[in-house]
């Protein structure tokens, strides 16, 4: 039960609240924070009782700013030598609690220590709605002209769903900021939810179930669905993904995992949904499965509007030849799902970068895997802004799991750019992924070939 709790606030998504009209300052003060449309003016907003205590204590050398503002938690640091630069962080997902948490830059030693200020916030609202971390994001640059005053320049770094927010800023707000970085990033937008459908639907192919049965709609039925039939059918994993954007890049053998002839045949066909042969894809397919099998299940169940922003209507699925399956009888097999397109809308990514965009993803990562890398390469080329691009492998598999000095790196080489215009080194990960992210990780992986 305690997964399911996990994942519970993704509900709070998808849910088109900007319909709901709020002109009386007094009405938006009676209505939760969730509830209420981000075109609401800061001063209109009410009090957040979610909102955890933001205090913290400032690095030496620093001070601290945190309170509340806009409904959601914010803090605030400055060093005494500011630069006059401003680094805003975007965390990812957040989920299974109401409480609203600030995270710290992940660079923040790194950022103060060269003079950069940063800023974070908790934003308003739990979930998956990287809508709710553009607007929240953006409001603290004003709090911070309140504050402290007017910055030179403005960079966004982002983890996860943070990831989709800071593409997103970067490409409707080029007034605002500078550039960015985007670390193991849901930078394809819908792009995810499409791999998450995808992903289910092809464990519901191997194992002979259906979690869009007219019988599955409720929670109940799919916990029994999955408990009684899918773990059954595939195998099964007590390892539960945890994302806390604070992991170091510290040597973690793979999870264990208990796999079924059937459930062996739907990795090797899930690892190719996620981006092929590549370095630790195997792992990276143990750490993920609980959490990839069970949370799309909730959606499907209690908020279908979620699951109808994804599809699989054009997905190819594969398999080696050992496994005795067709390519064809898969593709033929599986469920295809639509999606609806004013729902869809609302997780979409373009692009039309207007900014520079570095990002860095774990190659082996089953969560959010580095196929969104892929997709949003294809938009850049098509939109015609390759030159604001610049994409790194991290050969690691838990999501978003990523050393201090690969964290370093990736800020410092984003903000030399920004600053001196020399577009720094990438790789190119739109064919094989075999050998990508040998010059970026750091340190190597003592069981990497």
């Amino acid at each position: 039960m305690k997964l399911w709790h996990h994942i519970f606030a993704i509900l709070l998504v998808a849910i088109p609240w900007a319909n709901i009209e709020v002109n009386d300052a007094a009405v938006a003060q009676k209505l939760p924070c969730a509830l209420l449309p981000l075109t609401v003016l800061p001063a209109k907003l009410p009090r957040n009782p979610n909102v955890v205590d933001p205090s913290f204590r400032p690095l030496p050398g620093a001070r601290a700013l945190f309170g509340e503002y806009a409904c959601a938690g914010y803090r605030i640091e400055v060093p005494n030598n500011w630069n006059g630069d401003l680094v805003l962080y975007a965390h990812g997902f957040r989920g299974g609690t109401q409480a609203l948490t600030v995270t710290d830059l992940p660079v923040r030693q790194a950022a103060l220590s060269q003079g950069f200020a940063w800023a974070a916030s908790s934003y308003r609202v739990n979930g998956y709605n990287p809508q709710a971390g553009v607007k929240d994001t953006l409001l603290l640059t004003d709090l911070f002209k309140q504050k402290v005053g007017v910055p030179k320049r403005i960079f966004l770094y982002g983890s996860s769903m943070g990831g989709q927010v800071v593409v997103n800023s970067l490409e409707s707000h080029a007034d605002v900021y500078a550039g960015g970085v985007a670390e193991c990033g849901a930078v394809s937008g819908a792009g995810q939810l499409d791999y998450m459908i995808g992903f289910n639907t092809l464990a519901d192919y191997f194992a002979k179930t259906d979690m869009f049965a007219p019988q599955n709609r409720s929670l109940k039925s799919q916990q029994q669905l999955i408990k009684q039939q899918v773990y059954p059918a595939l195998g099964s994993s007590n390892f539960v993904y945890s994302e806390d954007n604070l992991l170091m890049g510290e040597y973690n053998p793979a999870p264990p995992i208990n796999l079924t002839p059937q459930g062996k045949a739907f990795r090797n066909a899930a690892i190719y949904l996620s981006g092929g042969d590549r370095p630790f894809a195997e792992a990276g397919f143990a750490a993920s499965y609980k959490l990839a099998i069970e949370g799309p299940r909730i959606l499907v169940a209690l908020l279908p509007p979620l699951a109808l922003a994804a599809t699989n209507k054009t997905t190819t699925y594969q398999i080696d030849p050992s496994y005795r399956i067709s390519n064809q009888d898969i593709n033929n097999g599986v469920r295809r799902v639509s999606s609806r397109p004013l729902i869809r809308s609302q997780f979409a990514v373009t692009g039309k970068l207007k900014a520079p965009l570095l990002t860095i993803h774990g190659t082996g990562d089953g969560f959010v895997p580095i196929t969104n890398e892929q997709t949003y390469l294809q938009m850049v080329k098509a939109a015609g802004r390759s030159d604001l691009l610049v994409q790194r492998g991290v050969r690691r598999f838990v999501h978003c799991d990523f050393s201090l000095a690969e964290r370093t790196r990736t800020f410092n080489d984003l903000t030399r750019w920004v600053k001196n215009g020399v577009k720094p080194e990438g790789e190119d990960l739109s064919g094989s992924l075999k050998d990508v992210g040998k010059k970026w990780t750091e340190p190597k992986r003592p069981d990497d070939n």
